[in-house]
């Protein structure tokens, strides 16, 4: 956990300078640790603001170290410090396909966590919209499910990523 001082809040994300901490002091030790997980959760007291984040980017200037940060599923006016996750999303490759609407769409996963995946689909379908319950099925295991699209995001005109809460598994 380390704290932060914002210098400036979008809809889409957060610039930060990073307080250093024990373990994370200098930019090599940020910069390692996004090149293995660039997930994170936020805290911004001020604005009651919590969620799931993505670090996009690491610079350092002068003597700050600076984040850019882009929101993945946040929420205002949270009550609690943070929401408590049983542990963070591991990053992991894996193939699979989605059924939405008797459509098969195709697609690789990034990384997972106990709630749920991160996937990038090759092709944007209309109904793929946060809030969607979908099936899914994973090519390298016998594993089915039922899933909710938490979010998504539209990489280019042809390609998306998104994420997945479970809602059931077998």
């Amino acid at each position: 956990m380390l704290d932060f001082i914002s210098y400036d809040i979008s809809v889409n994300g957060i610039l930060v300078e990073i307080i250093p901490g024990t373990l994370l002091t200098e930019i090599n030790d940020f910069e390692a640790l996004i090149k293995e997980d660039n997930l994170a959760e936020i805290y911004v007291k001020d604005l009651m603001l919590t969620g799931e984040t993505e670090i996009v980017w690491v610079k350092q200037d002068k003597e700050k170290i600076l984040l850019g940060i882009e929101f993945r599923d946040v929420m205002s006016n949270a009550t609690k410090l943070w929401r408590k996750r049983r542990c963070y999303r591991s990053k992991r490759k894996f193939s699979g396909y989605l059924i939405v609407d008797d459509e098969r769409i195709d697609f690789d996963g990034n990384n997972v966590s106990t709630e749920g995946l991160g996937l990038k689909l090759d092709h944007i379908n209309s109904a793929l919209k946060p809030g969607c319950v979908v099936k899914l099925v994973f090519n390298e295991q016998d594993v089915k499910g039922v899933g909710k699209i938490v979010w998504v995001n539209n990489i280019d005109e042809e390609s998306c990523e998104l994420g997945l809460r479970y809602l059931i598994i077998d």
